[in-house]
């Protein structure tokens, strides 16, 4: 480090001088700050765009693209206490009656039946359905064996087809441990022991008729497995804890009937109370036996508030990018550096960066391009090959650009019109929208646009990057900044050599007049000794 002599010899005041001198040499560095700050101003511009570009697009999937928000139906009963719908969204539109229910879809169930008080199998005092079953033998009719033992109980499903599982026990077993097997198991059974009565109650958690042969629901043979691993029947003495100890038989079931019925004068009946006939959801809620109209229709509010929705999103989108390339450009206002900003009050900086921070991408072709291409989307014909296609149009149902060609394209929507062409043909809406096909003219709408945007998001992603990318160097404006920061820093490096070097020049210079000031005393106090002789 150079020894820096500050004034004495001079009297001059070095330290500003040099101040002054650097302030005027770095005249550059705040240009250079102020582009490097503008590029990362225009960047948060471009991705605020992208970002509003990508939402839109994915938003498309759950608006008008989804087939359930636009052909979406709507049932009306005429007595909603005995008979509801509801409808898939291909449902037909038309009346279904129901004149009469016979009766309704009712659930297999059974208890046991022991020879206690009020057909309790306990035989005194209280069982405990947590403690072990073995050890409170003295409380039964039929002791439970100190021993591992199986025992086994058969449902039907859905199909009429057996669904038989064997359960192990033994002597540690509680009731509610064996009640709980049951629950958790495949049969479609829900058991419980009742305190008050001190009994068991199970049923079939699905009602209507499931045993093909008509007989019960709940099967409670004796089972074990065979050597070959498949359950067999054996002898009816066998020991089984349904009915040895529980006091369980089928002739105690009751419960399984079908839901019967009377639907547009074709009398049937199902399993379910619950049931679908052509995607129609029909709920039966009770018996009677005058007719009830189930009406399917399109709902109209429920896609017309989705279209709506679709041409607000739009507006906005619209809206946003116009207002960006649309700004004013204020070209005498660059972005401040921290320097700046500390000679400024609040108000005054704000004032300043609104201004700043304006019209950083008016007139871009890429987003002026986006616009006008969203604007392209909406022209043409959608041609779905349909033979029975209501529009081709966007204008058939009601909704046009508006005429004025500054507005970029944004949406104008004849609220009557639109209403009319849902009730007229729901599905052309649709597809005016959502068609797919190879070429432009077979896409619809929304497909058209997020065919737009995707280009104009790849092409964004290019310019400014997007947030999770790792290197600046991933996208251009990112290796613009990189460049801006690579020349502030190559210009910080000589500013520190040239302030060297002035501190050099001034060091010599104080050097110089230290040693001329030094030899004049010599010379002086020289001369005044000779006026002394």
């Amino acid at each position: 480090m150079h020894m820096r002599l500050t004034g004495f010899a001079s009297g001059m005041d070095i330290n500003q001088m040099v101040s002054d001198l650097m302030e005027a040499e770095r005249q550059p560095m705040t240009k250079m700050q102020q582009d490097q700050q503008e590029l990362i101003l225009k960047m948060g511009e471009y991705r605020e765009v992208n970002r509003a570009f990508m939402k839109f697009r994915d938003d498309t999937f759950d608006s008008v693209m989804r087939s359930s928000n636009m052909v979406s139906k709507q049932v009306s009963s005429s007595n909603e206490g005995l008979v509801s719908g509801t409808a898939a969204s291909g449902t037909a539109n038309g009346t279904y009656t129901i004149s009469k229910v016979e009766q309704l879809a009712t659930a297999a169930y059974n208890f046991s039946a022991g020879d206690g008080e009020n057909g309790s199998f306990v035989s005194e005092g209280e069982l405990d359905p947590n403690e072990s079953l073995f050890a409170q033998n003295s409380k039964l009719f039929v002791d439970v064996p100190n021993s591992e033992f199986k025992t086994g109980l058969t449902t039907f499903d859905e199909n009429g087809d057996k669904v038989s599982v064997t359960f192990t026990f033994d002597q540690d077993g509680s009731l509610n441990d064996i009640l709980e097997e049951i629950n958790n198991s495949e049969l479609g059974v829900q058991a419980f022991f009742d305190p008050h009565s001190q009994r068991v109650s199970m049923s079939r958690t699905d009602t209507g008729i499931h045993n093909p042969g008509e007989g019960d629901e709940m099967l409670f043979q004796a089972y074990v497995e065979g050597e070959d691993g498949e359950l067999e029947v054996v002898e009816e003495d066998h020991f089984n804890l349904f009915t040895s100890v529980l006091g369980f038989s089928e002739g105690n079931e009751e419960g399984a009937e079908n839901a019967k019925f009377t639907l547009n004068g074709l009398e049937t009946e199902r399993q379910t109370n619950d049931f679908n006939i052509n995607g129609l959801n029909i709920s039966l809620k009770n018996q009677f036996d005058a007719p009830v109209t189930l009406s399917v229709s399109n709902n109209t509010d429920d896609i017309f508030d989705t279209v709506m929705g679709f041409v607000d999103d739009y507006n906005e989108l619209i809206e946003l990018v116009d207002g960006k390339v649309s700004q004013e450009y204020y070209r005498d206002y660059a972005p401040l550096t921290e320097e700046q900003m500390r000679d400024m009050s609040e108000r005054e900086i704000e004032l300043w960066e609104e201004r700043a921070h304006s019209g950083l991408v008016r007139n871009d072709r890429m987003l002026t391009g986006a616009l006008d291409r969203m604007r392209q989307d909406f022209y043409g014909h959608v041609e779905t090959g349909a033979e029975n296609q209501a529009f081709s149009l966007i204008t058939e149902i009601g909704i046009t650009t508006t005429s004025n060609y500054q507005d970029r394209g944004r949406l104008e929507v004849d609220e009557t019109a639109l209403r009319a062409a849902i009730e007229e043909d729901a599905e052309s809406v649709f597809q005016m929208f959502a068609a797919d096909g190879d070429e432009f003219e077979e896409r619809g709408i929304a497909r058209r646009l997020r065919d737009t945007l995707s280009g104009q998001i790849e092409m964004l992603s290019e310019r400014a990057g997007r947030s999770e990318m790792a290197s600046n160097q991933q996208f251009t404006i990112g290796r613009e900044i990189d460049q801006a920061a690579e020349r502030i820093s190559n210009f910080e490096r000589r500013m520190e050599q040239v302030e060297q070097r002035y501190w050099r020049q001034f060091t010599a210079m104080e050097q110089a007049m230290a040693q001329a000031n030094s030899q004049a005393e010599t010379l002086f106090s020289q001369l005044g000794g000779m006026g002394q002789m």
